[in-house]
């Protein structure tokens, strides 16, 4: 009975083996932590910008059912979050309408939210046309 000695078809798993194995798994996290992380901050600008068109069209809804609109205003405010909104209006179109001194105007209302991003200063305009009768001069 003697030593065995240069056999090498033991079974088991070496060192080596044990540490391709630990790297392979911890790139695999890394990648599927990296992509979790980016899925977030895109969820998040998604959710900002969502939050700038829903002010943009209820702000654009205000301006245009507002029965004092007058072409050649500009406005200007803060929101309560934070967004800078700035509107104006002007007649792009004039017809004959109910009498020489009320002619039907075509107005464009354009509404213009800026905010501060991760990217830097960004805007997102909303525009619409109205149809409206100056309302009738006094006499």
């Amino acid at each position: 009975m003697g030593v065995r000695r240069g056999n090498h078809d033991e079974a088991g798993i070496s060192l080596l083996e044990i540490l391709i194995a630990i790297s392979i798994l911890a790139m695999s996290f890394t990648a599927i932590f990296s992509s979790m992380s980016a899925a977030l901050r895109a969820e998040t600008r998604l959710d900002q910008y969502r939050l700038v068109v829903d002010y943009a069209t209820n702000k654009l809804n205000e301006v245009a059912l507002d029965p004092n609109l007058e072409p050649g205003q500009v406005t200007t405010g803060v929101s309560p979050s934070g967004l800078r909104w700035k509107v104006w209006t002007r007649v792009v179109d004039t017809r004959p309408g109910l009498g020489p001194d009320r002619p039907l105007q075509l107005v464009r209302i354009v509404v213009e939210v800026s905010w501060k991003g991760g990217a830097g200063p960004q805007s997102y305009v909303l525009q619409t046309l109205k149809l409206r009768y100056p309302p009738a001069k006094s006499s």
